[in-house]
């Protein structure tokens, strides 16, 4: 298997399951920010231009959703029993990180996709930021009384959880007093071998500088947004 990735991207998530699964695998760096994901040689990997894929025996899976689902089935526990209604839980935690939270960050930093206007683009940020706000509340009282999305059981959720905490963070929410359920979460993440050296392996900083939050919040243009979402 080879895993193609963006640091800081959403391809964290498949990144650090492939560490618990503990098997051989290969990293290809996808860099956002340098466009590395709009070249031809990715673009042959996957005419999409996002990250993350995974390829397998000479098949490529695309979407993140799709690569975590398939990653968690391999006889490894992370993904429930197929039928289960805690999969379907999974899943549906899964679609909407992806189909929602994921796409309000990108209203946040990436305005280009939206509007060709940049004089909107700021009302556009201002907007996205609340509704990441009001999403953020929803993941908070989810996690309530819970050490893991699913319950007491840890799954290819809680790793896809991983970097929205952390670009919370760099949108300049106090996560920490703001969010104690789900910081009490990603501080159990972080007790993790496999997230440690996924961390370590993407060179990145989980709780980014104050300073810098206020800044990514405010530009959509930041080298970590590009390379983020």
């Amino acid at each position: 298997m080879k895993l193609f990735y963006s640091p800081g991207a959403c391809s964290l998530a498949p990144h650090i399951v492939l560490h618990e699964l503990g098997g051989p695998f290969a990293v290809e760096c996808v860099a956002i920010a340098d466009g590395d994901h709009l070249k031809p040689q990715y673009l042959k990997i996957n005419p999409r231009g996002r990250v993350p894929a995974l390829l397998v025996d000479g098949i490529v899976i695309r979407e993140n959703s799709a690569i975590l689902a398939w990653l968690g089935h391999q006889g490894t526990g992370l993904f429930p029993s197929v039928g289960s209604l805690s999969a379907a839980r999974a899943s549906e935690w899964m679609a909407w990180l992806t189909s929602a939270v994921h796409i309000s960050f990108a209203q946040l930093w990436r305005g280009l996709r939206f509007s060709d206007d940049a004089t909107q683009h700021a009302s556009i940020r201002a907007r996205w930021l609340s509704v990441i706000g009001e999403q953020f509340k929803e993941i908070e009282g989810a996690l309530t009384g819970k050490r893991y999305a699913l319950g007491d059981t840890y799954s290819v959720v809680d790793a896809n959880l991983l970097p929205f905490y952390r670009w919370g963070s760099l949108v300049g929410f106090a996560m920490r007093p703001r969010f104690p359920n789900w910081t009490y979460h990603t501080e159990l993440m972080l007790e993790r071998d496999a997230v440690r050296r996924t961390i370590a392996v993407e060179g990145i900083e989980m709780w980014p500088p104050t300073d810098d939050s206020v800044r990514w919040a405010k530009n959509d243009e930041s080298r970590e947004a590009r390379r983020s979402c």
